[in-house]
């Protein structure tokens, strides 16, 4: 009698399947994930470290599908904008895989590829050491946020009162993916012209 074939397991089938699961609802949980994938838990600790390993998996195959290739010949915006664009891209095709990924240290080198990116943008921009991180983290915020966003009902604001400021300002203003759409470039713009403003407003030699 031929032996039964064992399913292949790897890193890569446990995120995927750990990304499906999450994508379509379901809590991550590794009992009802290992038989998803058909296998033991001890077959499944093989590849993975427990849940947050198998969060780091997911990021790692993630960060594949989203890769971010910084523009040769780009200014700062534009590594900018292309890192941004490649996180809330992520984010919005799985919110709710984005927050399990938000609970674990960052320490996949694609990832943190991506962010050395976005702060030599920001240096070449001209902003101070001590600003770099926290505008980064700024940047991943807004896109985590948007992404969250896309989560919304279609109208946000509902007023009930006719004179409300809110009401005719509703009347010209998009709703669902256009809003969100919106809300992304707007504020992208937004904060790019913040770093801008902030770089202008440094003294030319600075502790004098």
């Amino acid at each position: 009698m031929a032996r039964p074939i064992s399913p292949i397991l790897s890193r890569e089938n446990i995120a995927r399947a750990a990304i499906e699961m999450i994508d379509a609802g379901e809590e991550l949980r590794i009992q009802p994930l290992a038989k998803k994938l058909g296998v033991s838990l001890s077959s499944l600790y093989h590849h993975v470290d427990g849940r947050d390993g198998i969060i780091h998996a997911m990021r790692e195959v993630l960060s594949g599908d989203y890769a971010f290739s910084a523009p040769r010949q780009g200014q700062w915006k534009d590594v900018l904008k292309e890192g941004v664009h490649s996180l809330w891209r992520l984010y919005s095709d799985h919110p709710r895989v984005m927050i399990h990924l938000l609970g674990v240290t960052i320490d996949e080198p694609d990832t943190l590829s991506l962010y050395e990116a976005l702060v030599e943008a920001l240096r070449q921009a001209g902003l101070p050491d001590e600003e770099l991180l926290t505008t980064l983290e700024v940047l991943d915020a807004f896109a985590f946020g948007v992404a969250l966003d896309a989560l919304s009902p279609m109208n946000i604001f509902a007023p009930e009162e006719s004179d409300s400021p809110l009401t005719k300002l509703l009347r010209s203003h998009p709703t669902d993916r256009e809003r969100n759409q919106r809300l992304y470039d707007q504020g992208l713009e937004i904060i790019l012209s913040g770093i801008e403003y902030r770089v202008r407003q440094r003294p030319a030699h600075p502790g004098t």
